[in-house]
């Protein structure tokens, strides 16, 4: 975990917080907002699919900043029924603003759900009281195996207690805040453990929290560019995956194939994003490095950002010659289904 270069975005930073991946607001065309505050993480899982926990450059985000794009968001998208998902690409208990940030959401009309993702492994009787107490709806947690050693290893870290962490989801419960957990699957390796997780969840419903209090997401291994990647392991099929989930359904009698209908999510009026697609050329005004070292973050215009990765082909370029300049980049990805903008520079006419 790299704690010596972090850039703070604020409202003087000159950073938008649309159409960037890893910090800031993603707007899916729905009901959720998703919030990205911060890049820092405990851990350097071995499957993360953004190799979070070891950037050369970090990101936090002040509250405020983020607490105005929200506001400006729910006017477009209508104030009823909106959830705030804390989803970074890190570890959100590591956001030093996350309970100022909750209780200023409880502000904002509409928002009905504040949910977020954490690994759990912070979570401690002082922080749950704090998050009760700013009334946290859900907490997502990643727990994977019921075994420490493997848990370990997927995670990387050289000790995990697990269950530590289910002692703490009784506490969450107890507390009134609802628990989603969502293992990933990875097939050959945790099969077993998927099956005790299950187990976990249909235990704690026979003591009386209810299917909304205490979920299970199962998720399948996915592999991306950018990400890190299990050896020997290959991700199967989505027919296979939801084959295997329907079998197991059927075996414990709990429900395992969750949709957005399941969480109340539906489709809503969207941020705008210029009409952008993948070839386009435009100007953008290079702001400030990115994670990496040959990635940076460009300002489309005051409102919208976009994610800029050097062509190490072309030339090699120092973040000195590119900050505050003004460049022609190529669209390689405007996926409006996520509100993501990347462009590489330089490029090939």
């Amino acid at each position: 975990m790299n704690y010596d270069k972090i850039i703070y975005v604020d409202r003087k930073s000159d950073i938008p917080l649309f159409g960037i991946d890893f910090i800031g607001i993603i707007d899916r065309g729905t009901n959720v907002i998703e919030l990205k505050p911060l890049t820092l993480c405990n851990l350097e899982c071995k499957y993360c699919f953004v190799s979070a926990g070891d950037y050369d450059i970090n990101f936090i985000v002040d509250f405020e900043y983020i607490i105005d794009k929200v506001r400006e968001t729910i006017k477009i998208k209508g104030s009823y029924d909106i959830e705030i998902h804390i989803a970074p690409y890190g570890e959100s208990l590591l956001y030093p603003q996350l309970i100022g940030l909750i209780r200023k959401l409880w502000t904002i009309d509409g928002i009905k759900i504040i949910s977020m993702q954490s690994n759990g492994l912070l979570l401690t009787h002082e922080i749950i009281n704090k998050l009760t107490s700013v009334n946290l709806t859900r907490i997502n947690l990643s727990l994977n195996t019921l075994d420490d050693e493997l848990a370990s290893y997927l995670c990387n870290c050289k000790y995990y207690d697990v269950n530590k962490l289910l002692d703490y989801i009784g506490v969450l419960l107890n507390s009134g805040i609802d628990v989603l957990l969502a293992p990933v699957w990875f097939p050959g390796e945790n099969d077993k453990d998927i099956e005790e997780i299950i187990k976990v969840v249909s235990n704690f419903r026979t003591l009386g929290y209810s299917e909304k209090q205490i979920q299970i997401g199962i998720q399948k291994y996915l592999i991306y560019k950018t990400g890190r990647k299990l050896k020997k392991i290959r991700p199967k099929t989505w027919g296979y995956f939801y084959k295997q989930l329907s079998q197991l359904e059927r075996r414990y009698n709990i429900k395992l194939k969750l949709g957005p209908r399941d969480f109340g999510i539906h489709k809503r009026k969207g941020v705008d994003t210029l009409n952008l697609k993948k070839g386009d050329i435009i100007t953008a005004q290079v702001v400030s490095q990115g994670r990496w070292n040959k990635e940076y973050i460009a300002k489309i215009n005051d409102y919208i950002g976009i994610k800029i990765l050097l062509n190490k082909q072309l030339t090699l370029i120092h973040s000195e010659d590119l900050i505050g300049k003004e460049i022609k980049v190529k669209v390689i990805k405007a996926n409006y289904k996520d509100n993501i903008i990347t462009a590489v520079f330089p490029f090939k006419k």
